[in-house]
């Protein structure tokens, strides 16, 4: 496990700290999958090795610090009933707010991540995510948390694009006045991101060229996604973004632009607020 620590200052009278964790990769399984599905589990797992080894941890850390926990997604490798009942017990013993990861809503059509796939999970990510919901407290399209005066808002971008209703959402917080700090799975586009970039929201048509036309499906955004994109770099009120879904750790603080940091795998950041 990495343990970063941050400061943002942000000018708030009461400092706190809060946790942040993203990409955990849950690929549990059980009696309930088939043998098939179980064996492309059992790969995913290798894949990512750390994930039950960490939330071990990050419950040690939670239960010794009393500090609340954001994670930005990808709690879940892929939807069985296994990773949904981890899931909901972490949720339980840790307090976790999570928002919703692309993998929230992912089945793995055919027992395995295939391009031909895609289009059809996404005309389905609602019906996935209402799936997930139903075993959390937390609201992982949307929720917002008031913190020493500060609302720390999750929202969903998932599909690299942001719906209208999550987007009326945001501005209804801030129509608030107070501080904020967003929570989101994919980071904002920022040359700063180096190789990551094309993970980003909204990132530059450079990155779409001789792409595979699934990858440029996925990740080219829709107009209103942009529109909400220049409204969160442009707002004084929301005073970072904090991400994950590219499974490194990146900082972009005091560099002209919106403050971001991503969160990678198998790290804790504790983030202190002042």
């Amino acid at each position: 496990m990495n343990l970063i620590k941050n400061t943002i200052e942000i000018g708030i009278e009461k400092p706190f700290t809060f946790l942040h964790i993203s990409d955990i990769h849950l690929a549990q399984t059980d009696e309930n999958d088939s043998a098939e599905r179980r064996e492309f589990a059992a790969g995913r797992q290798r894949d990512f090795s750390y994930a039950l080894g960490f939330m071990e941890e990050v419950r040690e850390y939670v239960k010794k610090t009393g500090y609340p926990l954001f994670n930005t997604g990808d709690m879940l490798d892929f939807i069985t009933p296994e990773n949904l009942r981890l899931t909901k017990e972490f949720e339980k013993e840790t307090g976790m707010i999570l928002v919703a990861g692309n993998h929230e809503y992912w089945h793995c059509e055919n027992d395995r991540f295939s391009f031909d796939d895609v289009p059809g999970t996404y005309e389905k990510k609602n019906q996935s995510l209402a799936e997930v919901q139903e075993h959390l407290e937390t609201d992982i399209r949307f929720s917002c948390t008031e913190i020493g005066g500060v609302n720390l808002v999750c929202v969903d971008d998932t599909d690299y694009d942001i719906d209208e209703d999550i987007f009326e959402k945001l501005k209804a917080v801030e129509a608030e006045g107070k501080p904020i700090l967003l929570f989101m799975h994919i980071p904002l586009y920022s040359e700063h991101l180096g190789g990551h970039a094309k993970y980003s929201l909204c990132a530059p048509e450079k990155y779409f060229e001789n792409c595979h036309p699934v990858d440029v499906f996925e990740r080219r955004p829709d107009e209103l996604t942009c529109r909400i994109v220049d409204y969160i770099r442009q707002s004084e009120l929301i005073r970072c973004v904090f991400s994950g879904h590219t499974h490194a750790n990146d900082e972009i603080l005091d560099k002209g632009e919106k403050n971001q940091i991503v969160t990678g795998c198998n790290t804790i950041r504790e983030i202190t607020v002042k």
